[in-house]
């Protein structure tokens, strides 16, 4: 018994990779880190391919072979951010075991998120910017948003109470736009080890806003553009 379950484990394995593959998952791993540094000291709009491949000690041909643009690089660390960050989210989320809990751990799970990847922090920043563009990547970015947007509102939806106005999908937004924009206007004001040290400060005050807006069913985040997930901001209407 113990053979059979030892050679389907053997069969099911990912096989190893080759010389070829592991240099080539290294280079793309380092023009992703790369990029992410200097997106978050230049700025998306200011940082260039050839300051990408300088620093990465890469030729601009083997940037372009791995990325058709600048734009796809930050749709890439757009998406492993976002990915990285539900991850976080949902293990934190799932040992809380209440409604009101799982609002808290899902905040401070963002927020210490963020206060240890202030790059992230400041690319996500930038990218909501973009996603307001006229440009073909605009759509990409927020598609990447919604779906984060919409994982997020999973995980938040046992804390929305059924008589509530707000939706999972509101309270989610509201995460997402409360957590990031205080701290990104904290951290470019003030300095990441300043934020960490009022971290506490912090996160009672967005628990505390977070959870009156589930009790009182008022979900919408109409005046607090910072982070929506369809842009259709009600703050003009």
């Amino acid at each position: 018994m113990k053979k059979t379950n030892t050679i389907r484990m053997t069969v099911d394995a990912d096989p190893p990779l080759s010389r070829v593959e592991r240099r080539k998952a290294k280079t793309n791993r380092r023009l992703l880190d790369v990029g992410r540094q200097l997106f978050s000291e230049k700025g998306i709009y200011w940082a260039k391919v050839e300051d990408i491949t300088e620093l990465a000690d890469q030729g601009k041909g083997t940037f372009y072979k791995y990325f058709d643009s600048k734009e796809a690089i930050i749709r890439t660390l757009l998406e492993e951010g976002l990915d990285e960050l539900s991850a976080k989210t949902e293990q934190a989320v799932g040992n809380a075991s209440s409604g009101s809990k799982i609002l808290s751990a899902a905040i401070e799970a963002r927020v210490d998120f963020f206060l240890d990847h202030p790059d992230y922090l400041l690319l996500f920043h930038q990218v909501r910017g973009m996603m307001q563009l006229k440009v073909d990547v605009a759509k990409e970015l927020r598609d990447i948003y919604d779906a984060h947007i919409r994982r997020l509102a999973q995980l938040v939806k046992p804390a929305v109470g059924a008589g509530g106005g707000g939706t999972a999908q509101d309270i989610a937004t509201a995460i997402a736009a409360y957590t990031s924009g205080l701290l990104t206007y904290h951290v470019l004001f003030e300095g990441r080890e300043s934020v960490r040290r009022k971290r506490k400060y912090l996160l009672q005050a967005l628990q505390g806003s977070l959870q009156s807006m589930v009790r009182n069913g008022n979900g919408s985040v109409a005046n607090c553009d910072l982070e929506s997930s369809d842009g259709n901001s009600q703050s003009n209407q």
